[in-house]
C-alpha cells in the first residue's frame, strides 16, 4: 500500500494489481503496435500461412478463366477460408496448430486484461495520460460540497496512478484570482506528487468567479513551453457565456488540449467539450458518477489509526460509467475490435485441428479396410493355388 498525506487525511491507495504489460500509459492503436495480433503473427492469414500454403489459382489466357494447380489434391488435408474463398493446404503437424491456439488464449486473456484496466480506476474518470509532461486545469464551478470532495478523490487517484509514471505535470484553478500549484510545470517525484495532493485538498469549495476564468486558466496553461497537452477537468456544465470565448482562445494553440467532463448534467456540455477538444488538436473524455451529488450533505469520512496518523477508508467511493451519449471510447473500441479477431481466429483453429483429427481417422479406417481387403485377396489366391494342384 501507498500513502500520500493532505492536510487532514492519508489517501491510502493500493498497489497496481495489473500485469505490466496492460498498464503503459499509451494509446491503445500505440499499444497494438507492440501487443497486437499482426505484430506477433497470429493474424488468421499469418497463421494459415505458416500451418501449410494457399491452393494457387492462375489465370489461364488460352481458356479465359482461373485455374486451380492439381499436383496437390489428396496429398494433404485441406482449409476453405470462408471470408474470401481462399484454400490452404495444411502441412503442419498438430502440436504446431495446438501452440497457436494456446498463443490466441494468451493474447485474448491480454486484451480482456487491457479492457479492464482501460474502464477501471483513475482511466475510467480521467481516460489514460499518454504525454510525459503535462498540465491539468481544474474547473470546478458551483459544486456542493461533497461533489467538490469527490472530484478532489478522483483527481487524487489521477495523480497517485498516472502521474506518478510520466517525466513533468502542474496544476491550475480556473478562478477569478488564478491558483496555480507551481509557477510552471515540475519534476515528477513522491515529494512533489505529495504536494500536489496536498495542495488539492487545501482549495476552498467556493472561489470568487467571472466568465474568462477557464479562458484564462487555459491560456496560462498552454503558455508553458514544457508542456506537451493540455486536460481541461470540467466539473458540471460549462455556463452558455464562456463557451463562444473558450472556442476563440483554445483553437489552434501550441499543444493540444484534452477534455475531460465530469459529472455533466446537459447533454449540450457533452456536445460542447467533444468541439472544444477536436479544435484544439486534443482528445474528449466523459464520466458521469452514479450517486447525484446536488445535494449539499456529503457522506461521513471513517477513519482508524495505522501508527503514523489517520487513514480515510474508501472516503469517497468514485464509481460510474461513460454517459450514453459521449458515444463509445476509442481506445476501448480498438482494444475490443482485437480482441473479438482473436476470438474468431482462435474458433477457426480449432475447427481446422478439429477437421484434421476427423479427417486422420477417416484416413485410419480407409488404411485398415485396404489392409483388410489386401489379407482376403491374399486368403482367395492362395485357396485357389491350393485347389488346381489338386
Amino acid at each position: 500500500m501507498l500513502l500520500i498525506q493532505g492536510t487532514d487525511k492519508i489517501l491510502k491507495i493500493p498497489m497496481s494489481q495489473w500485469d505490466m504489460d496492460v498498464q503503459p500509459l499509451v494509446s491503445s492503436s500505440k499499444w497494438l503496435q507492440l501487443h497486437g495480433l499482426k505484430r506477433n503473427k497470429l493474424s488468421l492469414s499469418q497463421i494459415l500461412s505458416q500451418i501449410g500454403f494457399q491452393h494457387r489459382k492462375d489465370y489461364v489466357t488460352i481458356l479465359g478463366k482461373f485455374v486451380a494447380s492439381r499436383y496437390a489434391d489428396g496429398l494433404f488435408p485441406q482449409y476453405k477460408e470462408a471470408q474470401d474463398g481462399s484454400v490452404y493446404n495444411l502441412t503442419a503437424k498438430k502440436e504446431l496448430i495446438l501452440h497457436f491456439v494456446d498463443c490466441l488464449m494468451r493474447a485474448i486473456e491480454l486484451y480482456k486484461q487491457r479492457m479492464e484496466w482501460l474502464t477501471s480506476e483513475s482511466r475510467q474518470i480521467f481516460g489514460v495520460i499518454q504525454e510525459r509532461c503535462i498540465v491539468i486545469v481544474l474547473d470546478f464551478g458551483t459544486v456542493a460540497p461533497a461533489e467538490f470532495d469527490l472530484c478532489r478523490d478522483a483527481l487524487s487517484m489521477v495523480l497517485m496512478e498516472q502521474v506518478t509514471q510520466i517525466a513533468k505535470f502542474n496544476l491550475i484553478r480556473a478562478a477569478q484570482d488564478l491558483m496555480k500549484w507551481q509557477l510552471k510545470s515540475t519534476p515528477v517525484s513522491k515529494h512533489t506528487v505529495k504536494s500536489a495532493v496536498t495542495w488539492l485538498w487545501r482549495l476552498d469549495h467556493m472561489t470568487a468567479a467571472s466568465h474568462t476564468n477557464s479562458a484564462e486558466a487555459l491560456l496560462e496553461a498552454v503558455s508553458d513551453e514544457a508542456a506537451e497537452a493540455v486536460y481541461y477537468f470540467v466539473v458540471g456544465d460549462v455556463p452558455v457565456d464562456r463557451k463562444e470565448l473558450l472556442l476563440e482562445k483554445v483553437s489552434d494553440g501550441p499543444c493540444p488540449v484534452h477534455t475531460i467532463s465530469f459529472n455533466a448534467r446537459e447533454d449540450e456540455t457533452i456536445f460542447f467539450l467533444k468541439e472544444l477538444s477536436h479544435l484544439a488538436s486534443g482528445r474528449f473524455h466523459a464520466f458521469a458518477e452514479n450517486n447525484d451529488y446536488r445535494d449539499a450533505a456529503g457522506p461521513e469520512l471513517k477513519c482508524e489509526k495505522d501508527g503514523k496518523g489517520l487513514i480515510a477508508l474508501n472516503s469517497i467511493k468514485v464509481k460510474g460509467r461513460m454517459p450514453l451519449v459521449a458515444g463509445v471510447r476509442e481506445d476501448v473500441f480498438l482494444i475490443w475490435k482485437e480482441l473479438e479477431e482473436a476470438k474468431s481466429t482462435v474458433r477457426r483453429i480449432q475447427k481446422i485441428l478439429s477437421e484434421s483429427d476427423q479427417s486422420a481417422s477417416h484416413d485410419g479406417i480407409i488404411y485398415v479396410s485396404f489392409k483388410a481387403a489386401a489379407v482376403i485377396l491374399m486368403i482367395g489366391i492362395l485357396f485357389v493355388n491350393s485347389f488346381v494342384h489338386q
